[in-house]
């Protein structure tokens, strides 16, 4: 890592824009993850319980205008105290897959580097479908992109050619998604239109609307998928009685009250439904107060009463959207939710949780760009209530790796 122009070190994520492997910070992001390192130090101060002696105000400076040495200086000392193999995450192959990748701007670099750190664990785990499909997933962007840039240079493509750019990825949207292809045939239908007449083009809209936001969802949906197949084969591992084949995973009925249902709610709230068919099944009291007992109030004022009714009042925000939990607090409520349970791992409930508060983050942020039209909400619940789709498609996948 060099100093820029002042002498100063900047950590900040490579990021390019890209539907078709968004960066992991990106991701990270959606999922109320650490996705720089302003927010990552805290992460590992307050799980390794070993504090880096630096100032806020340098620290919020690392990821905007960089720090000096003597701060990059305390950072490395802090790092090789922690109790994480840093020299077995460098690898001279993955330096050269991940320098390649950003040559071409691709975000699959940074994805190579995170599946690369996630193998290094030797601990069983839900993860290995993930990681397949974001390693595939990430070749297919390098090469996409290394291709493209390739025939720009050789003067076979216009970079500025919307028509051209269109016709060059879109073999590798049919191979490598779940996008219906006639979707793909209509965006390029739109495409051409809005180049030769752009009258034509707007009665083509709606259609390529759902082809856009279809192509948006789609790393979103197949990354979601492969982390519930994961989750399923780690279970079983571990002694579920799960019928693998008939199985139609955790996320495929927090989707459908989402999507599908006429129950108005956000996913964060069906997921919260979820919760309460596990509480059920548990022979646990599983209404809505019932699960709200589970959150933690710290001034709860006078009286039980009132301490229910305000847990009752923070879970109705819940559901909606608002006031939402800090992670520290949603951490919190799932143990206290799955302590009576028994022997359950509260990490794969905290991740289904981030993944819907995620998706509620998307819709309402594809709505805005929209200009808030209300006539792309049903495009956009058709797009997610494909869901169980992508998780037949990536259990059949493991099945047949399970069978050869």
């Amino acid at each position: 890592m060099k100093p820029n122009r002042y002498g100063k070190y900047i950590f900040k994520p490579p990021t390019f824009d890209s539907i078709f492997l968004p960066a992991p910070s990106v991701v990270a992001e959606l999922l109320g993850l650490p996705e720089n390192i302003v927010k990552t130090i805290p992460y590992l101060e307050s799980f390794y319980n070993h504090n880096l002696n630096v100032s806020s105000s340098s620290r919020a400076n690392l990821a905007k205008k960089g720090a000096a040495k003597p701060t990059i200086n305390k950072i490395s000392q802090w790092m090789k105290q922690l109790p994480i193999p840093f020299m077995q995450l460098y690898s001279l192959p993955l330096y050269i897959k991940v320098r390649r990748a950003l040559n071409v701007r691709s975000n699959a670099g940074s994805w190579f580097s995170l599946v690369h750190g996630l193998k290094q664990s030797s601990h069983d785990s839900e993860l290995p479908p993930f990681m397949a499909f974001i390693n595939e997933r990430a070749n297919t962007d390098y090469l996409l992109l290394r291709n493209y840039k390739k025939s720009v240079k050789l003067g076979l493509l216009k970079s500025d050619d919307e028509i051209a750019h269109w016709a060059h990825q879109q073999s590798t949207w049919s191979r490598a998604s779940l996008v219906p292809l006639e979707l793909l045939s209509a965006y390029k239908h739109y495409v051409e239109l809005n180049s030769a007449d752009k009258l034509k083009a707007v009665e083509q809209k709606t259609q390529a609307l759902r082809a856009v936001f279809w192509m948006r969802l789609d790393f979103y949906l197949a990354a979601i998928a492969t982390y519930d197949v994961g989750t399923a084969l780690y279970e079983i591992r571990q002694g579920s009685d799960i019928n693998f084949e008939s199985y139609d995973g955790v996320f495929s009925s927090v989707i459908h009250s989402y999507a599908v249902t006429d129950e108005e709610c956000t996913c964060f709230g069906a997921m919260l439904m979820k919760l309460r068919k596990i509480l059920s099944h548990h022979k646990q009291e599983s209404s809505w107060r019932a699960l709200a007992s589970y959150i933690s109030i710290e001034e709860s004022g006078n009286g039980e009463d009132k301490l229910k009714d305000k847990q009752y009042k923070q879970l109705k925000g819940w559901r909606n959207g608002v006031n939402m939990p800090s992670d520290k607090k949603l951490r919190k409520f799932v143990a206290d939710i799955i302590d009576p349970i028994g022997d359950y791992d509260i990490e794969p409930t905290l991740i289904y949780l981030r993944i819907a508060r995620g998706i509620d983050t998307m819709v309402g942020r594809m709505f805005k760009e929209v200009e808030n039209d209300e006539k792309v909400l049903p495009i956009i619940a058709e797009v997610l209530a494909s869901y169980p789709k992508y998780f037949e498609h990536f259990k059949q996948q493991a099945i047949k790796n399970i069978t050869h």
